[in-house]
């Protein structure tokens, strides 16, 4: 039908499309229900657009097990029939989305690139739109992504996807349903009663259309009763041809339709009606409402028959051309138990391979659900694969439950090297679940079993996870002492895989004591180079992970910065997320450091909005989301830091217990109420004298001191928090300012002389700290210290939006059009920089894109 009512829609495409004319593409969400009009909208367009532009089409798929990138292939054989692989692995994926990119930056003119029906995207397909969205400024390509709203629950992967984009980059429409004046009019020329119809379609297009279509007589009760209505109507082969068609999501090849013989069912009369059409050579339900109203009026047994149906007559066929998530979608439904768990774990290896992890564990639970027999261990080595991709998966109690069910087996067989293993790996999970106790014991519990076992991977690896354990609870001397057996023991071996582990880990812990910085660096950076070489996902994740929190550590937060992103991509494109997620908190730590206040809370607050996510990174991104608030004047933030610190004493580390105790000392010297038990200082000053990093043991005893608490440091304090001597405030607010962390120069500074403490007050303005301007002015008053900066009455905080002078800078430059490259050339500063600038500006001035933060600082008076 004609499209009505989206004259609007078609008018902002349109001036998308023509934006991208300067050569900075943008990306556009369609969302709406089904049959809403999405694809209509993008077809209508596409088809205006025609004569203007390069057009690729590609779409997603409903199937029980996605097709790996499935819309991008679609596109990639419009684009170039020659030179794709077609079943690539997680390195040769990275490689496929860049030579595909730079296959579109080769084209002439502008492109439309159209991706529909995402909701149902692999994570293969859902990491190119990463990739793609994130580059997107670098082409004149507009690329439009549709989806169901409705289908998109909180726990939805796209959530994540939308979440991770750059604010500028993307746009978000909604098709909304037919108003009551155009139902009743449409139905008015059909000789309808228009508001029966629109009671019955709430507005919905497709159901307008569908009720009014000639093949459907009156007004049922509801869709439903309409489409089973038409259906009831027909011949009996017409109904078993719409029967075996409801079954196939995804539809069945023209080619092989033709192969059937097969008088059951009346295929012509189908088309003849229109009710199912072929489609990219396809023969589909011409709408996906009517498959699925049918699929569901089925008997569970009809259901079944008919998935066996097509096993018995494309199991051959689908078995030649390798197309494993079709077969497991038929024998799942068919509850063809043998069948499923043939190919559920061929399919996951070949999830995992591509980098997919969270469908690998997810189809090995399929086989485990389906799994019958007495082969104890087949269905044991279900679990083992299960736990492991659960873990790297960020699944962390489902891979504690299932390594316990692998443990208790490997006992009951008195297998000592699978004993060990598995209590190395709970040792393991254990750890990422925040609790440290459990990790100790399980660890050491591998060691003992293992003592007097010969030389083999697992005994090795059980001393890695205990140095690894030590450099965790920054105990160097016994991290080095267990990774130096770890490593002897490897090069024995000739294991690149545990050697790059144990590396790690001594690495970690010599980048952060200042004399073996640089050799604990390349040890890093080593122990990297050998797990990119060799496809080692977990390690990789877990050198990018030090290399970058080590660098947060001792505040070189440019390399952090880089090694960060680096990192955060690579387990993204391999659906990573524990270490991904695990990066995002330190990302958000780094962020909060160098005033970066606006990307740090957006990151962990959205890290906070998965109720299960694991212990080590709820805890950051709590304490980063309190920070931020209560220095802007939120009074309920204690909750937060409470919760951080419960879960990081369980933790036993210091590089959560004392950033957890600082956090709540800061609150404490804000609000003036005494918070920190007693308790809780003693048990963070014993942790300090057996381990921790100076700089890190200074914060605490500063902190300390602000907040009015006795503490004796037992050392001599670090230049960074020396406020000793004005010439000492000076040197440590020096060292601030050059790292970048304008809050911590501010504190120091406040420390010292009257001018000092008036710099301190103009700075925490600049990066919007109300509450510490607040209680900075409360001290200089009670000190009668007069003159001091005001601070910006509401209307003129409303105007400046505190923007920063940088900011300030930036945002001019983003009036006159310039490109981020363009922005760092002309101030000198970085690419990735300028981003984060701009995400602080849109954030400050609640602006969705560039254009829009420029409009709103005009509308405001920030800018003429």
């Amino acid at each position: 039908m004609a499209l009505i009512e989206r004259d609007g829609l078609m008018a902002l495409l349109q001036q998308h499309f023509e934006d991208i004319s300067d050569g900075e593409g943008h990306c556009v969400f369609i969302s709406g229900e089904a049959g809403i009009g999405k694809t209509a909208l993008v077809k209508a367009f596409c088809k205006k657009q025609s004569h203007e532009c390069s057009i690729y089409q590609g779409a997603c798929d409903a199937l029980f097990t996605p097709r790996p990138l499935a819309p991008l292939y679609d596109i990639l054989w419009q684009v170039n029939k020659e030179r794709w692989p077609t079943s690539p692995s997680s390195e040769e994926r990275s490689a496929l989305f860049a030579d595909f990119f730079q296959e579109l930056s080769a084209k002439k003119g502008k492109l439309l690139i159209v991706f529909e029906d995402i909701h149902w995207a692999d994570e293969g397909t859902l990491d190119f739109i990463r990739f793609f969205a994130r580059r997107i400024y670098q082409l004149p390509c507009l690329f439009i992504l549709t989806y169901r709203d409705d289908e998109i629950h909180l726990m939805h992967p796209l959530r994540n996807v939308l979440g991770q984009l750059p604010p500028d980059s993307f746009t978000k429409l909604v098709v909304t349903p037919l108003s009551k004046q155009a139902v009743v009019e449409m139905a008015t020329h059909k000789g309808y009663s228009g508001e029966d119809v629109y009671s019955i379609s709430g507005g919905n297009p497709f159901y307008v259309n569908e009720i009014l279509a000639s093949y459907s007589l009156g007004v049922p009760d509801n869709i439903k009763d309409s489409i089973l209505s038409v259906y009831e109507r027909q011949k009996e082969g017409t109904k078993n041809a719409w029967q075996i068609w409801s079954v196939m999501p995804e539809g069945l090849e023209v080619e092989r339709v033709a192969t059937i013989k097969n008088s059951w069912w009346d295929i012509d009369h189908c088309f003849a009606i229109s009710v199912i059409i072929v489609q990219s050579g396809k023969v589909v339900f011409k709408h996906e409402l009517y498959r699925r109203t049918i699929e569901e009026s089925l008997t569970p047994f009809r259901r079944m028959e008919l998935n066996k149906l097509m096993l018995e007559l494309f199991l051959d066929s689908f078995e030649e051309k390798g197309e494993i998530e079709r077969i497991l979608h038929y024998a799942k439904n068919a509850n063809e138990k043998k069948l499923v768990i043939k190919y559920a774990p061929e399919a996951a290896q070949k999830a995992a391979l591509i980098g997919a992890h969270l469908e690998a564990s997810k189809l090995y639970l399929t086989a485990i659900e389906y799994f019958e027999g007495n082969k104890k261990n087949q269905l044991v080595k279900f679990y083992e694969a299960y736990a492991y991709e659960c873990y790297l998966s960020n699944q962390i109690q489902e891979a504690i439950t299932f390594t316990e069910k692998v443990l208790n087996n490997s006992k009951e067989h008195a297998d000592i090297e699978k004993t060990g293993d598995n209590l190395r790996f709970l040792s393991r999970l254990w750890w990422f679940n925040g609790n440290r106790r459990h990790a100790e014991d399980f660890g050491w519990q591998a060691i003992e079993v293992l003592k007097d076992q010969p030389a083999s991977i697992t005994k090795a690896m059980a001393f890695s996870n205990m140095s690894q354990l030590k450099m965790l609870s920054d105990e160097p001397a016994e991290c080095m002492m267990w990774g130096e057996k770890a490593i002897k023991m490897a090069k024995e071996l000739g294991n690149e895989e545990i050697l790059c582990h144990a590396l790690n880990n001594v690495g970690s812990v010599q980048m952060c004591i200042s004399s073996t910085e640089q050799e604990g660096i390349a040890m890093l950076q080593q122990s990297l180079e050998i797990a990119l070489k060799n496809s080692y996902h977990a390690d990789a994740a877990r050198a990018y992970t030090n290399l970058a929190s080590g660098s947060v550590k001792i505040k070189s937060y440019a390399f952090a910065s880089t090694t960060l992103d680096d990192g955060i991509h690579y387990c993204e494109e391999r659906d990573l997320n524990s270490w991904s997620n695990y990066m995002l908190s330190w990302k958000a730590r780094l962020n909060l450091e160098t005033g970066h206040w606006g990307e740090a809370c957006s990151i962990a607050d959205n890290l906070l909005k998965n109720e299960n996510q694991p212990a080590i990174i709820k805890i950051t991104a709590l304490i980063v989301v309190a920070k931020i608030l209560m220095r802007k004047g939120d009074t309920d933030v204690l909750p937060l830091l409470l919760e951080a610190k419960t879960r990081s004493f369980k933790t036993m580390e210091l590089q959560r217990v004392i950033p957890s105790m600082v956090a709540l000392l800061e609150y404490e010297w804000l609000t003036g109420n005494t918070i920190v038990e007693q308790d809780d200082i003693e048990q963070t000053a014993v942790l300090m004298q057996q381990t921790g990093i100076d700089l890190e043991k200074d914060e605490f005893a500063f902190w300390m001191k602000k907040a009015g608490r006795h503490f004796v440091a037992g050392k001599e304090i670090a230049e960074a928090y020396d406020t000793g001597s004005v010439a000492k405030i000076l040197k440590a607010a020096s060292f601030w300012e050059k790292t970048g962390c304008f809050y911590e120069q501010a504190l120091v500074l406040f420390e010292g002389e009257e001018d000092d403490k008036r710099k301190a007050i103009k700075i925490v303005q600049d990066l919007d700290a109300n509450a510490v301007y607040e209680k900075m002015k409360q001290e200089m008053r009670k000190s009668g210290i007069k003159n001091i900066p005001r601070g910006i009455r509401q209307s003129t905080r409303s105007n400046a939006a505190f923007l920063t002078y940088r900011e300030m800078d930036v945002l001019r430059l983003l009036k006159e059009d310039m490109q981020n490259k363009e922005i760092a050339a002309q101030l000198y500063i970085s690419a990735k920089t300028v981003d984060h600038h701009i995400s602080s500006i849109l954030f400050k001035l609640d602006a969705s894109s560039r254009s829009k933060a420029v409009s709103e600082a005009i509308r405001a008076g920030i800018l003429k």
